[in-house]
């Protein structure tokens, strides 16, 4: 690798190189010697499963690690972001919740890294990974039947609406990352650049929900996708995000277009996607699922609660009104974890030196299914 990144610095020095990892530590091959970037399967899989298990703590701790990894600087890590790709299902398959597209690549535009959309995901077509074949992840796709996606289809306006404030903030390329809020259900962070302060703020609950946040030096900010403008009052602004849904909070300035007229409203309610017309349609979009009943919190995560009024963050109490019979059950749960992760380890051990990061990165993903891709990847 640092041959050829040598090579394509002489023939071409903005030329880009990219490389298809899984896990560990992604500073091995993306520094200034070898690889530009690579793919983040950490954030992926934070993605799908941080909403449909409704557990924000999950994405923004992958996020921490990860900008951490690249010593808490905006310009350390620049990772491939993407919800889907040609090896996993589409990402609308793969949501319990079909409006949680929204929040998912509010998410992935808006983060630090690179964000990607698989070709068709913008238009919300399904795509299910079969066990002895991924071509329904891969279809033929005839671009005449979604001539007009960008106004009849919701998921293709979105998609066109982050791409426009993706390339006219710099903030979002160049920015450093500050969290600002987190629960389970709702997350928000700042990207800031040359004095500018961009906020992104999501919402996966099934109700609205009000936030207070530290806003930057402006007087007014506008959410790009709401439309709606808000006045900076003791250096904090509150907005009210709409129910399985986001919106990127820009300060209103003469010289950024983006702040001024809105991209495009987001519709809560799903559309269904247009149906193509090979190799199948895709399926309507169905009604929101009702969330399954939340674990309890541990002591270092709010607890969430569930009104259909608006919500504003509070600190909350958390009590343990676990059965036994859950405790066993996370015990059972807590040992499959220990066990996997012992599986890699010593698989790495075989494969050559495992460092300290290595072994910590194992250490952190205690989610069994990526623990079970992982241990596939080494075969």
């Amino acid at each position: 690798m640092k041959a050829l990144r040598h090579v394509a610095n002489e023939v071409k020095p903005d030329f880009w190189l990219m490389g298809e990892v899984i896990h560990g530590d992604y500073t091995r091959w993306v520094n200034e010697g070898t690889l530009h970037s690579v793919t983040n399967y950490n954030l992926h899989k934070a993605l799908y499963s941080g909403h449909n298990d409704h557990n924000y703590f999950e994405i923004a701790h992958t996020v921490k690690r990860l900008y951490e990894m690249g010593g808490s600087r905006p310009d350390g890590l620049k990772l491939y972001n993407f919800a889907d790709n040609h090896d996993v299902e589409r990402i609308y398959t793969k949501l319990n919740n079909k409006a949680h597209f929204t929040p998912v690549h509010i998410l992935m535009y808006t983060l630090p890294g690179v964000p990607s959309v698989y070709y068709g995901s913008e238009f919300g077509i399904e795509g299910k990974k079969e066990r002895f074949s991924d071509d329904s992840l891969r279809p033929a796709l005839e671009l005449s039947n979604y001539e007009d996606a960008v106004t009849k289809n919701a998921y293709t306006r979105l998609i066109a609406a982050l791409g426009k404030v993706r390339q006219t903030t710099p903030a979002l390329s160049y920015g450093d990352y500050q969290e600002l809020l987190l629960t389970n259900r709702q997350y928000a962070y700042s990207r800031n650049y040359n004095g500018q302060s961009v906020i992104t703020a999501v919402n996966n609950d099934d109700s609205d929900y009000v936030m207070t946040l530290r806003a930057g030096n402006a007087a007014e900010y506008v959410g790009v996708l709401s439309g709606e403008k808000v006045s900076v009052n003791g250096g904090n602004i509150v907005v009210n995000i709409r129910a399985n849904s986001g919106d990127i909070w820009l300060p209103v300035t003469s010289d950024h277009d983006m702040s001024v007229t809105p991209v495009v409203p987001v519709h809560n309610e799903p559309i269904a996607p247009a149906a193509p017309k090979t190799p199948a349609a895709p399926a309507t979009p169905s009604a929101p699922v009702v969330p399954e009943p939340q674990p309890v919190p541990s002591a270092a995560e709010p607890a969430d609660t569930n009104d259909s009024a608006p919500k504003e963050a509070a600190p909350q109490t958390v009590q343990n009104t676990a059965p036994a019979a859950c405790a066993h059950s996370q015990d059972f749960e807590d040992g499959k974890i220990a066990g996997l992760q012992e599986a890699i380890l010593a698989i790495m051990e075989k494969n050559g030196p495992v460092t300290d990061q290595m072994r910590k990165d194992v250490e952190a993903n205690v989610y069994h299914d990526s623990l079970i891709t992982w241990i596939k990847s080494f075969r």
